[in-house]
């Protein structure tokens, strides 16, 4: 959230800052709910009563239960600019590897599995979360592949928006195999996959 804007009148002092505290209990409880009862029997109120803060401390921080749900579950990533190590497969690695063993998160599976089901709905709940996290990280993430280009690594009339669906698309199916391949640590499994795209992107920049 950005800083709060001077009002005027105040002789030049900026509102009361954020409590971090409360922050950090608001989007705990969050989740923590969100594992017990689901998205649909969570409420602000349950979610500030387990916080410790009042309803409106919640609301002043996120406008509705879907921007805090999507908040909470954004908290768990930490909020790093995109990669830069010189090479593509480096930056992808440097990207997911870190990242894997929050998405084995049975909170992560129950998470994505509702956005699967809000997004064909067409509720708010997808909408919000794409807008406010996602969008947000794909930005980020496609200075990767603008890097990339640049440096020869990928053809320059590669789509960047679907080369990364295709990226982050192979790494979430794995979360949602049911066969023996589940008993493989996931890190191991994303691993294993980055290679195989590394090799198929560097073949196409040879074409």
């Amino acid at each position: 959230m950005g800083k709060v804007q001077q009002r005027s009148g105040s002789h030049g002092r900026r509102g009361r800052p954020r409590d971090r505290q409360a922050d950090d209990a608001i989007l705990a409880a969050t989740r923590e709910l969100l594992a017990e009862v689901g998205f649909e029997r969570l409420t602000v109120t349950d979610v500030a009563t387990r916080a410790g803060v009042g309803r409106p401390t919640v609301y002043r921080r996120y406008p509705s239960k879907e921007a805090l749900i999507a908040a909470s579950v954004e908290a768990l990533r930490s909020d790093e600019p995109a990669p830069d190590t010189g090479s593509l497969c480096g930056d992808i690695r440097e990207e997911l590897l870190p990242r894997a063993p929050a998405l084995g998160e049975p909170l992560v599976l129950q998470f994505l599995a509702m956005l699967l089901v809000s997004n064909a709905n067409r509720s708010e709940f997808a909408e919000t979360y794409w807008r406010e996290a996602v969008a947000q990280r794909r930005d980020a993430f496609s200075e990767v592949f603008e890097r990339a280009k640049a440096r020869g690594e990928l053809p320059g009339q590669i789509e960047v928006d679907l080369a990364i669906d295709v990226v982050a698309g192979a790494v979430l199916y794995q979360l949602i195999r049911p066969d023996p391949v589940r008993d493989e640590p996931l890190e191991q499994r994303v691993e294993r996959l980055i290679a195989l795209l590394c090799s198929m992107l560097e073949a196409l920049a040879k074409d």
